[in-house]
């Protein structure tokens, strides 16, 4: 049954990644809330909340 509900995620062009770093990052300085959406174990997952810090080590 999940099997069947799984969805093809897409990836990101570098221009769309440099737009969510963008996007991230004012709503980091300017404490606005965001809603995320991640793709895992064949589902799109939508969370939302405020960016509170950016643990760049964890971005590479």
């Amino acid at each position: 049954m999940n099997k069947q509900l799984e969805v093809v995620h897409s990836l990101l062009t570098e221009e769309q990644m440099e737009q969510v770093n963008f996007s991230l990052i004012e709503a980091l300085h300017m404490n606005k809330q965001v809603h995320l959406m991640c793709y895992k174990q064949g589902q799109y997952i939508i969370e939302t909340g405020f960016i509170q810090f950016v643990d760049y080590l964890q971005c590479v």
